[in-house]
């Protein structure tokens, strides 16, 4: 019965996944005029253009969706028992098995997965102008991301497996372990993974410097360096952020942004800069581990009980986890709209400190309005979809948003 459920589960979100995408796109292409609020930056031609993109990078996910459901299916019905089978008969070590187990299923998902990437980094991105990336380095990136996924899962998932083994009752132990990996990856993530993708300079003295340096000053925010990236050797989207816990804490710049104006520039930086005034980063910690305690609670309890019924005759702990985490993965998608809602808040805070700090919303309305210009955004999507995925107010909500701050 649960497998059914599991299953069922599992298509439904899938194929909603579809529907919702498809909806979204029918709605927008519906929209026949720029929205008022983004006449005087977009044109009828480049309006058109982003639903040309819109409806493009919306039926190549519906396809994605699709192959991946199918890909599931058959893992769920036949391939983890198949696999499970043949790493038995390869080592007796259980903690080998998991190993064999998982990077067996990893390299048949990246092989599956790798034709997608491919036509939309070369197919899609480069036919809007937005790829940069070369093959070689999206060759780069894929088998760094490999040695990368080897390197940190390997170590977690020897410690589950000990975990699984040993205690009936997992779920909280593995709670402060995730915990505590979730802060020591924050530190690391900008100073040690970060640069072996992207490099990484310290903004040049100068106007724009010095203007930064006062808007930090002014917000409180401590952070010891400000860098640029060069994020146009993969695209030509915009973007800043502030990174990193204690001394690993950077503002990034890509180095895109910086056709921009320095003002834009500044209520881009003072928005980021709002989500540590609010104490926003604090806020998702928290959110990020009471969901998942919560996950890994209702985890342990679905595990224990397909370990009791061992669905296509699995018997191998590494096997029922997998099996564990596909359902739960389908149940969080019917989730994230709550998360997303409160993220939503979170932009509106950031925003109203952006126009606050600059004493201007002007200028964070200014590159707002660019960015969803040189992006490509959707001005304007199905509400259901806004409220199903976006964890940032659409563009056209944040404006007015911001103009009634005024």
């Amino acid at each position: 019965m649960f497998i059914k459920v599991l299953i069922l589960l599992v298509i439904f979100k899938e194929i909603w996944e579809v529907v919702l995408s498809l909806a979204n796109l029918k709605y927008s292409l519906n929209t026949k005029n720029v929205p008022d609020i983004l006449s005087d930056i977009m044109s009828a031609e480049n309006f058109e253009k982003a639903k040309r993109y819109l409806k493009d990078r919306t039926m190549f996910s519906a396809v994605s969706t699709l192959v991946n459901l199918i890909v599931t299916l058959v893992f769920l019905l036949k391939g983890y028992p198949f696999l499970e089978k043949i790493v038995s008969n390869l080592t007796a070590n259980v903690y080998l098995q998991a190993l064999l187990f998982a990077g067996i299923y990893g390299l048949i998902d990246f092989l599956i997965d790798l034709p997608f990437k491919l036509f939309s980094t070369f197919v899609i991105e480069q036919k809007y102008g937005f790829n940069t990336t070369t093959l070689k380095t999206f060759i780069f990136d894929s088998l760094l991301s490999i040695v990368l996924i080897v390197t940190i899962a390997t170590p977690i998932l020897i410690g589950s497996m000990w975990f699984l083994t040993h205690f009936t009752i997992w779920w909280w132990q593995l709670s402060i372990l995730v915990f505590l990996f979730l802060l020591f990856f924050s530190y690391i993530q900008p100073i040690l993974i970060a640069p072996l993708f992207y490099k990484f300079t310290e903004l040049k003295d100068g106007e724009l410097k010095e203007k930064l340096k006062k808007l930090l000053t002014k917000s409180g925010v401590k952070v010891p360096n400000i860098y640029v990236m060069n994020a146009s050797k993969r695209t030509k989207k915009q973007n800043a952020y502030l990174t990193g816990i204690g001394k690993a804490r950077r503002l990034v710049l890509y180095d895109n942004i910086l056709k921009q104006t320095d003002d834009e520039i500044l209520a881009v930086v003072a928005h980021e800069l709002g989500h540590h005034a609010h104490r926003h980063i604090a806020k998702l910690i928290a959110i990020s581990s009471i969901s998942t305690t919560l996950v890994l609670l209702f985890s342990n309890f679905v595990y224990l009980y397909l370990f009791q019924i061992q669905p296509f005759g699995i018997s191998k702990p590494y096997t029922v986890i997998f099996y564990t985490f596909t359902f739960i993965s389908a149940l969080i998608y019917f989730v994230e709209p709550l998360l997303n809602y409160l993220q939503r808040k979170m932009e509106y805070e950031a925003d109203g400190y952006s126009a606050k700090i600059t004493e201007n919303p002007d200028y964070i309305i200014s590159a707002l309005k660019k960015l969803v210009k040189e992006n490509l955004s959707n001005p304007n999507p199905l509400p259901l979809y806004k409220i199903w995925y976006y964890n940032h107010p659409a563009p056209e909500e944040r404006i007015k948003h911001l103009l009634n701050l005024k």
